[in-house]
């Protein structure tokens, strides 16, 4: 019996010590996570993913995070803060794209779902990682079968990493938008929002827009509505350091009383 509750001990302590650790965004000087509100979704450019969009009226990403009836999601999170410049609520200004930004992970795996594809493309578009050392090296992470709700493992091979779209002849697009294709360079084809954790773990939902500013065609003012990919990021759960060593100690103690037993 008292072997047995030991066991159970050990495990009990396992259990309480699983934790996660998020991967941390960094970009341009100013650039931070900015807060809004659904009162200002208007369709005006501003926050920069705040567009008309060629798929209706209040169908921009911002619309489907918040479950507006125009544009449903199922499990939708809210008017999450974006990674932006700087943005006026009151005055519904600012919030410009920064053109350049990257992740940095603590070489942990994570959890990524294809929430939702309001895409014409999206039987071509291929979503993935890459290492910001080489970006010309990409790791995808949702090919075009893929469809919602698609789930999917992926670990960042290097300290700091980026995230890119390649799009059928449109080009290959990338968070740091300096790399992108066709003359692309001015146009931040992502956005980040941040979902907190009561651990303070951080979740990230990010919307895509795969077309250029020339393939739009003044029809999204000028930068896309950014619900052509609504990709959720989320940090697995892993053993803290000192519980691995705690189950593996009390694993030896575990073994080393049975044998005695048996002895």
């Amino acid at each position: 019996m008292g072997i047995r509750q030991f066991s159970w001990g050990c495990l009990f302590a396992f259990a309480l010590s699983v934790t996660a650790v998020a991967d941390t965004i960094s970009g341009s000087a100013g650039a931070a996570f900015q807060s809004w509100a659904a009162t200002n979704l208007n369709e005006n450019g501003s926050p920069y993913w705040d567009n008309t969009s060629m798929d209706g009226v209040n169908r921009n990403v911002g619309f489907y995070l918040i479950n507006a009836p125009t544009a449903p999601l199922s499990g939708a999170p809210g008017a999450l803060p974006f990674w932006g410049n700087a943005y006026n609520t009151n005055t519904d200004s600012g919030g410009t794209a920064d053109l350049n930004f990257s992740f940095q992970t603590p070489a942990l795996s994570s959890d990524a779902t294809l929430e939702l594809e309001v895409a014409t493309k999206s039987n071509v578009n291929e979503f993935g990682w890459y290492d910001t050392t080489d970006p010309s090296v990409l790791h995808p992470i949702f090919l075009g079968p893929d469809s919602p709700v698609t789930n999917a493992t992926f670990s960042p091979s290097s300290g700091q990493y980026g995230f890119y779209l390649k799009s059928g002849n449109d080009g290959i697009f990338y968070t740091q938008s300096a790399l992108n294709s066709n003359g692309d360079t001015n146009h931040q084809h992502f956005v980040v929002f941040e979902e907190s954790a009561p651990a303070g773990v951080a979740t990230y939902w990010i919307g895509v827009e795969d077309l250029t500013v020339a393939g739009l065609n003044g029809n999204e003012n000028g930068a896309g509505d950014y619900n052509d990919m609504l990709i959720r990021i989320s940090p697995l759960s892993v053993p803290e350091p000192s519980t691995a060593v705690l189950l593996l100690g009390g694993a030896l103690v575990i073994r080393s009383l049975l044998r005695r037993r048996r002895e």
